[in-house]
Parts: C-alpha cells; sequence; structure tokens
C-alpha cells in the first residue's frame, strides 16, 4: 500500500511492504514537448492566437477553458490532426511538423480524440495495430501474435477484454482502453485525451482517472482537456487555462483552487454556478400516470409537474431517466399509461404529437438535436417550418424567409448565440453554442413543458450558467420544466423538486427544502 505525503515541495510515495521512497520535483523534469508562438486562423475566426507552451516528461497538463477557447484546436495541432500557420514545435529536442496522427504516433504522441471511432469490423487487435500492416518495423507478424501482444497490453493497463472482440460490439470506455493500448504499442511518450470522459458514466471516469494516473507512474506523459474542472483538478499536476485563443493563466498542483481557474476562464465572477430563482408555482400542467415502455423497463412511472416549476429527475446511467422521457413523447413506444395536458388524457404516440400538444425533448445526445449542415436560423426554424409557410403550390411550400430570420435572430439575441449570424452553419459554433440553439429551437415552439435530459453536458462552466439561467427564464414565463441530470450538484441547486429513478421506475421525491446529497445518491443507489 502507498501513502503521499510532502514536504517542502518535494512528493514522497513510501511503500509499506518494503522500503521505498522516490522523490520527483515537477521543475527538474525535463520538456519533452514545447509549442512556441503558435497561430491557427478558421474563416472569421483567429482560434489559437500566438500560444506558447510546454509539457513535461511524466506529469500530467491540465487544459481546460471554454468552449471556443482554442483547447481543441491546439490539441489537434500538436498532434499532427491540422496544421498550425505558424509557430514552432519542439518533440524531444527537435522541431517537428506532424501531417497526420498516425505520424504523430509514430513519434511516440497519441492524439484520443473526443468523439471515439474504432474500425467497427475490425477486432479490438486489430484497431491496436491499425497502419502497420505494410511491414513496418514493429508489426506483429501473425494474427495470433496480434491477440496475444494485445492480450499483453490490456493486461499491463490492468483490464481484462477478450482482444477478438469487434470494434462495433464494445462501449466508448473500452474504445479508449484500446487506444491506450494502442499508444503502449507504439511506446508513445505523451496521450493527448480530448474531452475523454464526456461520454462515460461515473465508474467508468473513475477507472480511467485511474489509467491516467498509471500512465504517468510508467513515465508517459498526458494532456488532459476537459470541461469537467474537478476531474482535472483531481489528477493534474498543473492547470493551463485558455481563453480566446491564447493561454491567460498556468496554476502549479498547489495553487489549485476551482474560484480562481473559472474566474480565469470567463474573465468575469461567478458568484453562482446555479442561478435559481424563486419562481411562484402554478397549476399542475402535465401528470403521468402508470407509464410503462414496451420493453418492459419502464415501469408504472407516475408523476405530475406544475407551471413555473423545474422538477429534477436523477438516477444513476442505466436508471431509466432517458428511456422514460423518450416513452413520454412517443419515441419509445409506449405499452400503458396515460398522460394527462392541462386535465386532458392526450394520445402521443410519436414526437410530433408531443409536439403538437406542447412538449418538447431535448435529447442527451446533440446529433438527435440539430441538422450540422444547416444554418442557426433553419435549425431554429425547422419544428415550426408549416407556420412559416407562404403558400402552398403543388410540393412547394416556401416559407417567410424575412419571419424566419427574425425570429431566429431574436432567440440569437436572447440567448447569446455566438457568433450572432443567423446563417452561420451549426457544424462551426462551439459545443455551449450548439447547445443554446437546440433550446432555442424548443422555446421557439412555444411549448408549455420542456423536457431537458442533460442540457449541460460537455459544455463549459460559462455556457452550463448561461443554459441554467434560460431555465429559469422558461420557468418565469409559465412554463414547466423537467431536469434530468446526472449532476447531482445541478439537480440538487436547481430543481424544486426531485425525483429518483432506479431500474426504470420512480423510487424516491425530495422537496428542494429536504433533499441532500446523500438521501438522494442513496436513493440511486441503494436497493430497498
Amino acid at each position: 500500500m502507498l501513502k503521499k505525503f510532502k514536504l517542502f515541495n518535494f512528493q514522497y510515495w513510501i511503500a509499506t511492504s518494503k522500503i521505498t521512497v522516490k522523490v520527483m520535483q515537477l521543475n527538474e523534469k525535463r520538456v519533452i514537448l514545447s509549442a512556441e508562438n503558435i497561430w491557427k486562423r478558421f474563416p472569421g475566426v483567429v482560434a489559437v492566437r500566438n500560444v506558447s507552451m510546454k509539457v513535461r516528461e511524466a506529469e500530467i497538463l491540465g487544459l481546460v477553458g471554454e468552449n471556443g477557447a482554442g483547447k481543441s484546436t491546439l490539441l489537434k495541432i500538436l498532434t499532427g490532426v491540422i496544421r498550425k500557420d505558424s509557430g514552432k514545435i519542439t518533440w524531444l529536442g527537435r522541431t517537428v511538423e506532424f501531417s497526420s496522427p498516425l505520424e504523430a504516433l509514430k513519434h511516440g504522441i497519441m492524439y484520443i480524440p473526443q468523439d471515439i471511432v474504432l474500425v467497427w469490423n475490425l477486432s479490438l487487435a486489430e484497431n491496436i495495430f491499425l497502419g502497420t500492416e505494410k511491414g513496418w518495423l514493429f508489426s506483429p507478424k501473425s494474427e495470433s501474435e496480434e491477440i496475444e501482444i494485445a492480450r499483453q497490453l490490456f493486461k499491463e493497463l490492468g483490464i481484462d477484454i477478450d482482444p477478438r472482440i469487434k470494434g462495433k460490439d464494445v462501449g466508448a470506455a473500452v474504445a479508449q482502453i484500446t487506444l491506450i493500448a494502442r499508444a503502449l504499442y507504439f511506446k508513445a511518450k505523451l496521450v493527448a485525451f480530448d474531452e475523454p470522459t464526456s461520454a462515460l458514466g461515473p465508474f467508468e471516469v473513475e477507472q480511467l482517472l485511474k489509467l491516467m494516473l498509471k500512465l504517468r507512474s510508467m513515465g508517459i506523459s498526458i494532456i488532459f482537456v476537459s470541461h469537467k474542472i474537478e476531474e482535472v483538478m483531481r489528477v493534474a499536476d498543473r492547470i493551463v487555462v485558455m481563453r480566446d485563443g491564447e493561454i491567460v493563466k498556468e496554476f502549479s498542483k498547489e495553487q489549485f483552487d476551482m474560484n480562481e481557474i473559472i474566474k480565469a476562464m470567463i474573465a468575469r465572477e461567478v458568484r453562482e454556478f446555479f442561478p435559481k430563482e424563486h419562481v411562484e408555482i402554478g397549476d399542475k400542467i402535465l401528470e403521468v400516470r402508470n407509464l410503462s415502455d414496451a420493453t418492459g423497463f419502464i415501469k408504472n412511472v407516475s408523476f405530475y409537474v406544475r407551471r413555473g416549476e423545474i422538477l429534477g429527475i436523477y438516477g444513476i446511467v442505466g436508471s431509466g431517466r432517458t428511456e422514460m422521457a423518450q416513452t413520454l413523447i412517443g419515441y419509445r413506444p409506449r405499452a400503458s399509461g396515460e398522460i394527462i395536458l392541462e386535465g386532458k388524457v392526450v394520445d402521443i404516440k410519436k414526437p410530433s404529437d408531443a409536439i403538437a400538444n406542447g412538449i418538447v425533448y431535448l435529447p442527451e445526445d446533440w446529433r438527435q438535436a440539430l441538422v450540422y449542415l444547416m444554418s442557426i436560423k433553419e435549425n431554429i426554424s425547422l419544428p415550426i417550418a408549416s407556420s412559416l409557410k407562404i403558400f402552398e403550390m403543388g410540393l412547394i411550400s416556401p416559407i417567410n424567409l424575412r419571419k424566419e430570420h427574425q425570429i431566429a435572430s431574436s432567440f440569437i439575441e436572447r440567448l447569446r448565440i455566438v457568433p450572432r449570424d443567423p446563417h452561420r452553419r451549426t457544424m462551426y459554433l462551439s459545443g455551449g453554442n450548439r447547445q443554446k440553439v437546440a433550446i432555442a429551437k424548443l422555446l421557439a415552439t412555444g411549448a408549455k413543458v420542456l423536457i431537458l435530459d442533460e442540457p449541460t453536458h460537455g459544455v463549459d462552466v460559462g455556457a452550463k450558467v448561461e443554459i441554467r439561467k434560460l431555465m429559469v427564464e422558461a420557468a418565469k414565463e409559465g412554463k414547466a420544466i423537467i431536469l434530468i441530470s446526472s449532476e447531482l450538484p445541478e439537480v440538487l441547486n436547481m430543481s424544486d423538486r426531485i425525483l429518483v429513478m432506479r431500474n426504470g421506475t420512480i423510487v424516491a421525491e425530495f422537496s428542494r427544502g429536504e433533499a441532500t446529497e446523500q438521501k438522494i445518491a442513496e436513493a440511486a443507489i441503494l436497493a430497498r
């Protein structure tokens, strides 16, 4: 068992089983990667502005900032995904210019993207050795050798996985581990993670953070890009903050302070992460009685939500929160139960029925909420396109473009969507601004009930605060908000009431006054 303590700015690890002392001081570690005066411009925006940064041997460097701050762009420049416009990159003492991630990997730098895609029809072992097929120097000579080497790589990471499983049959966590194993095989000295925990559950996040520490103990350096500052603070040796394409602040381990890091990120004081206000709560607007889905997973769910109320729904991954919402809006087949809107039973068989009745749903996966090739105004007007039609003539039904532009511009102003250009394609927006467009799309329908599934998932802290303010504003307008979130502090601080789900059913209900983290966590996890 290892015990850790600090003395005179040194870190000591003492093993109780045998007397072993390791002394490490961060400043004495050699620099393996340095970036000097890096610039990158895209049409209409400077993504990276004169950035200089160093990564030391066997350290975890946290890179944080709001959406659009330039973090991912910088990471992609360093790992060969995109080319810089100017500047200098030095790797292990030599100036380099990588033309692809594979070239960077062969030099010892592994890039692990946010949206991990394995080659689905190849095994995990084949994914590990991808790119070595044409007689590369260290290529295994046979399929059996590949499988055995892959098995040993997984074992070295402390993971028991069958390397013969196909890429299509594994989730995000195993896909990440496969790429980490690939990094080990290529003897990588630096692994760059871009938002690695965004698609993981709590247990998987813990496993990944432990793996990062294990890689560091093996002498491998890590760049950890994340919106989840608390996770970065847990494992990082240093944290670098980016804002508007520039590095604006650096924190050593001893200087880590959540408030100071956030202040550096958004250039303003954050007095409230959870801007909940008192809103007069009205009568019931939506009531659900004994809702069950056709698969038998969602079982006899009953609840109600009132005008001006934010109803929080919490549960661990797999508890049925999303499935319940999808059954309610008709995305999943409903086996039984009643949906009562403003005192009348409504029949919702498909999502368009829900929209027609004033119930809208923001899915957890943004790709389901937006058409990335469409502009901001086209996305916002999509669910109300029929009301914007000028006339009908055969199959041609043009819409009122002026009215569409006015509606989009009003939401861009109200929600502070950046850039303030209705014609900008959604694919070119940052994550937080995409989420705002998705919310604007719901608000444009004039819906009475907003079901928001992980609305602040994967966005930076500034965007989180703004999205939470939008919830409060919608509640003030008399709308009912159903907030589904896996962030317990968010549910606690933003909700008027809280429901807890487990195994496809509601197991507990708490008022705002009686809810505590312990009570909610126990209800979500412990069987009764």
